[in-house]
């Protein structure tokens, strides 16, 4: 029993964590929107989907 808590308490840990950067992605391509960059640029360097940053704007 206690493995399995132990188990679903990693699980999400690492849930959390993975929409924690993928939120500091967006605010990174948000910023980099601002700053001019275009799209396919973004899309590279923070590996978010083409119509995700498309959102962004």
């Amino acid at each position: 029993m206690l493995e399995l808590l132990i188990s679903y308490e990693q699980k999400g840990l690492k849930e959390g964590v993975k929409k924690g950067l993928q939120q500091e992605k967006r605010q990174i391509a948000k910023k980099m929107l601002v700053k001019g960059y275009d799209i396919q640029t973004i899309h590279e360097l923070t590996e978010l989907p083409i119509e995700e940053i498309e959102k962004l704007k």
